[in-house]
């Protein structure tokens, strides 16, 4: 049975506003020493915990850890092209230098085109790679296995990937890479409607498309949560969820590990670049098990319309 209740789903990404409009009412009614700032502080409360998965109030932890680490990062990069979709040699030897200088141990890719320079720019740095689906992952350290994992009723075409990799103080790391169905919103699609139907039209078109794609990412989600339930050891999850953090497909994966920016992170922690209004953070990474995260962080770019997740992780 799929997880998300679709209608609900879009609705999901409305909970920022609902609280800026509580925030906002009740200095009114504070102000007017009116008995309605009770009521408007007690919905603030309410929404307290799920806002967490949206903004962390706390300074951003950059400090030295002495115990063994892994840096990790999840990218999604447009088919190496920018957000106008232009695309030259150029653009794909920028956006390589700029993964290969994060520095990380562990690049997950994701909307990854094959047969581009970036393969090889990123292998100098990582020299480990596999890939399925359109999903590429990098590392640093030996890779000791994989495989893909197929989502349901795709035929092969759609899934996730999975890593073992060997870290030099001995331990293995599980890694898994994932793209969920995108929530299909097209900006340039959506401001052609607009102009043709009206916004109104424009705007129950665009819920349409949101819900339809609601119903296979939840799928996804479920066939995810299945593999990683039973996986023989603690995994670490990275990649473009496409989904709200109070979203029934977070709420799932909350059943399994921990998310890196509820541990760490600090401020919006927003991914997605597309809808500058909206604080979209939909590039997620978990941790299971013993793994916990030290520290979490967006990283800007000027390229793809997703922004790079890193986290550094532990197992002491």
């Amino acid at each position: 049975m799929a997880t998300d209740l679709s209608l609900l789903a879009p609705l999901s990404l409305l909970l920022p506003y609902l609280v800026l409009y509580h925030v906002l009412w009740s200095m009114m009614a504070t102000a007017h020493l009116h008995p309605s700032a009770l009521l408007g502080g007690i919905l603030l409360a309410a929404f307290w915990t799920p806002m967490g998965s949206w903004m962390q109030v706390r300074a951003p932890n950059s400090a030295w850890y002495a115990q063994p680490s892994v840096l990790v990062a999840s990218w999604n990069v447009h088919h190496w092209r920018n957000r106008t979709w232009t695309e030259d040699s150029a653009t794909v030897s920028e956006m390589a230098k700029f993964a290969s200088e994060l520095g990380v141990d562990v690049l997950a890719l994701q909307d990854v085109r094959r047969g581009t320079d970036a393969e090889r720019q990123i292998g100098e740095e990582l020299p480990h790679r596999v890939e399925a689906y359109d999903l590429a992952l990098y590392s640093r350290y030996p890779i000791v296995q994989w495989d893909r994992v197929d989502y349901p009723g795709d035929s092969g075409r759609v899934g996730f990937i999975w890593a073992d990799v060997l870290l030099p103080y001995g331990d293995t790391l599980r890694v898994v890479n994932v793209h969920l169905v995108s929530t299909d919103v097209d900006l340039r699609e959506a401001q052609s409607e607009q102009a043709k139907a009206g916004w109104w039209q424009s705007a129950k078109l665009l819920l349409r498309r949101m819900i339809r794609r609601a119903e296979p990412r939840s799928v996804q989600v479920d066939a995810l949560a299945a593999w990683w339930a039973e996986s023989s050891r603690p995994a670490l999850v990275l990649g473009d969820f496409n989904d709200g953090p109070t979203s029934a497909t977070h709420r799932r994966l909350r059943e399994l590990g921990s998310d890196t920016f509820i541990q760490s992170g600090a401020g919006w922690g927003s991914t997605y670049r597309g809808l500058r209004v909206v604080p979209l953070r939909i590039d997620w990474i978990w941790t299971s098990g013993d793994w916990k995260a030290l520290e979490h962080r967006v990283v800007k770019q000027r390229w793809s319309d997703h922004n790079p997740v890193v986290a550094r992780v532990t197992s002491n």
